[in-house]
């Protein structure tokens, strides 16, 4: 039988004594399984530029991407798309850190996290750039929560105007842990 993550409750509720004798080797498995983290991460290895169409609207990020070899409960099943494949309702944590250039002069950005294709808030960040071929970088966190098939993003969009940013270097990286549900 193939070991199965399970939610974080039901993993409490099977262990909560054992007078019985009745948690099986599968059952510990299944916990081992449930407890381990699993992570992803993607790297830009060609950038592009992100057409800005409309000013102050959220848009995926361009280029190229990789993703690692050893990831585990994600893929990438669409380029830059860190998508989970995991079993049960997942807490994650997203690190991101890149640089990037602009089309233009003073140009406001704001760059984060996307769940399926919507912006998680808590992880934007901000930048201006005074002339558009300066190279800036930055990092953002982001926490939220997944379940199978949701994918997270890079994002940004241009509060000021529709200049184009092209995103330098970039690295997307996910951990996902039991929600305490």
């Amino acid at each position: 039988m193939a070991d199965t993550q399970r939610l974080y409750s039901a993993i409490l509720a099977l262990l909560a004594d054992n007078t019985t004798g009745a948690i099986s080797p599968q059952d510990i498995r299944d916990a081992t399984e449930t407890l381990r983290n699993g992570h992803g991460e993607l790297s830009i290895t060609s950038s592009a530029a992100t057409t800005i169409v409309t000013q102050n609207t959220w848009y995926n990020v361009a280029g190229t991407y990789a993703l690692t070899a050893d990831a585990s409960n994600w893929d990438m099943n669409t380029n830059g798309q860190l998508r989970y494949i995991g079993a049960a309702e997942r807490c994650i944590h997203c690190a991101l850190t890149f640089s990037f250039t602009g089309q233009g002069n003073n140009d406001v950005y704001e760059w984060g996290m996307g769940k399926n294709g919507a912006i998680v808030t808590p992880s934007i960040v901000r930048h201006k750039l005074n002339v558009g071929t300066d190279t800036r970088g930055s990092a953002a966190h982001g926490f939220t929560t997944v379940v199978t098939n949701d994918y997270i993003t890079i994002m940004v969009r241009n509060i000021t105007d529709a200049d184009d940013p092209t995103m330098v270097t970039g690295n997307l990286f996910v951990m996902d842990m039991p929600c305490g549900d």
